[in-house]
């Protein structure tokens, strides 16, 4: 359970806690994308809209790695669900509530994009990312269920520890799925992970199996950090070449957060190092390069560039967002959100 210490921590973060497991941070990019300032890379490589983009987690004291270039607080890390788990519905409100909440501020801001800041009171897309391991959350499924019943898209990002909740995403899919990949062989992954799951590796690749049964986008995440994880690239090539996927990003560590205490600006790799060793990956798997974003130092590979890869979510969108519009708004000074 969540100590009011941690919370009052967490909160000075930025983090905004939702029901007993659950936290919304602002990301700086949906910060820049209100004031002109940019767009995140998976607006470069897919197209959304990073000023209606909810980064959130529903495992925030959860996660069974360690891993070195995790900029989140790794002290917590357990090898299993403990505690109450939320109902997904309550998350999705909570999330969306405290999310908006945050950003109202912009409102009054004279050099914030006006037709941006109305559009973020209603939020098109949720990150799955923000801290902890999502996978290890029960209700899982149900809670992507519930995001696209709203109308808009998930974006889940696992270590891929657990291919039994994988498993139950058959039929259940995000609209992106990504699996971190750490390392090319188990020496490196587990030196990489620091896992508290003792058979972290076959499990991982009972994962990367198991992506070829999701009906879904699915990315294998390369975050490569100097000293750690970044060799050998073409035996990443190697054994990524066979896998099941549609997009390969390869993005370098940067050090923020608790991180810091783990690694210096010595472990970040500059954009053009991340660039070579993405080229020589590239070759060895049969891959292309097709695309890259400087300022997030991240490249994309893919086997094939298609049609439709950047998503038009203005005319793409299969029904109205719905929003909490009676979640405690009044009670708290805030407006309806309309």
């Amino acid at each position: 359970m969540l100590t009011e210490k941690k919370r009052l921590e967490l909160e000075k973060q930025g983090y905004r806690i939702v029901g007993n497991h659950s936290a919304v941070k602002i990301c700086g990019w949906t910060r820049n994308s209100l004031r002109n300032r940019g767009m995140c890379y998976k607006n470069t490589f897919y197209g959304i809209q990073s000023w209606r983009c909810v980064q959130m987690s529903p495992a925030l004291e959860h996660c069974n790695f360690r891993c070195w270039h995790c900029w989140r607080d790794i002290s917590t890390a357990a090898r299993q669900w403990t505690g109450p788990i939320d109902d997904p519905k309550d998350i999705v409100d909570g999330c969306i509530y405290e999310h908006v909440k945050l950003l109202y501020g912009f409102q009054g801001n004279v050099n914030a994009n006006k037709k941006r800041v109305e559009q973020m009171k209603i939020p098109l897309h949720f990150a799955i990312s923000l801290t902890g391991e999502p996978t290890m959350y029960p209700r899982l499924p149900e809670l992507i269920d519930e995001i696209k019943r709203r109308g808009m898209t998930g974006y889940l990002v696992t270590n891929g520890s657990f291919p039994e909740m994988i498993e139950k995403l058959v039929g259940h899919e995000p609209t992106q799925f990504y699996l971190t990949l750490a390392a090319p062989n188990e020496e490196m992954f587990i030196k990489t992970t620091n896992p508290l799951t003792k058979d972290a590796w076959p499990r991982f690749n009972k994962s990367l199996q198991l992506m070829k049964d999701l009906n879904c986008r699915r990315v294998l995440r390369l975050t490569l950090t100097k000293g750690h994880n970044m060799y050998n690239p073409e035996e990443y090539g190697r054994f990524i070449k066979d896998l099941h996927f549609e997009f390969v990003e390869l993005k370098g560590y940067v050090n923020v957060g608790y991180a810091q205490y783990r690694n210096t600006k010595e472990n970040m790799p500059t954009h053009d190092e991340i660039k070579e060793f993405a080229e020589k990956v590239a070759k060895a798997a049969g891959l292309k390069y097709i695309d890259e974003k400087p300022e997030s130092s991240v490249v994309l590979l893919m086997k094939e560039d298609f049609k439709g890869r950047i998503m038009d979510f203005e005319s793409d969108l299969t029904g109205p967002v719905e929003i909490p519009k009676e979640f405690e708004q009044e009670k708290k000074g805030l407006p309806i959100l309309n």
